[in-house]
């Protein structure tokens, strides 16, 4: 079976590849001049940053099965086969970066970090522009009315 290369979204970089980016910047940005915007004990700290992280999984591992149980990939470098309605698409229509963004979230609030807290908006914004637009304008072109459809009913991030 020949694969047409166009037949995906345009998105530059892996959607992983941006959040480990936007984490590592904060987490060398905290090194070299450390935030502590308020004292926040520990135990809170770390059971909210902890459910941020379990949420995060969740929503990951359940964007994944949903991924592989309608046997398309996941990958946006690859060619979509199938809109996905399934699991957390049927409330999201990018669970997996809204897993991402929780997983910031987790560790921002598990570190208490001022400059991880501003990655969040950054992580945010460079996945909306440069990751989700993208796919949204590449779903269109391939599903047409059907994905036209799903957006129309299924919002965005939440």
């Amino acid at each position: 079976m020949i694969v047409n290369s166009k037949d995906r979204a345009a998105v530059p970089v892996p959607p992983p590849l941006i959040f480990i980016g936007c984490a590592a910047i904060a987490g060398l940005l905290e090194c070299a001049f450390p935030t502590r915007p308020a004292h926040w004990p520990w135990l809170p700290r770390l059971i909210t940053g902890g459910l941020l992280l379990l949420v995060s999984g969740i929503l990951a591992a359940g964007a994944f099965i949903a991924f592989i149980r309608n046997d398309t990939p996941f990958d946006p470098s690859k060619s979509t086969l199938r809109i996905v309605r399934v699991g957390s698409y049927r409330f999201s229509r990018n669970p997996m970066y809204l897993a991402l963004l929780l997983l910031l979230a987790g560790l921002t609030a598990s570190i208490c970090s001022l400059w991880m807290l501003l990655a969040l908006p950054l992580l945010f914004t460079i996945l909306t522009v440069f990751v989700v637009k993208r796919e949204e304008s590449y779903l269109t072109q391939k599903f047409g009315a059907e994905y036209l459809a799903y957006k129309a009913s299924v919002r965005r991030w939440i």
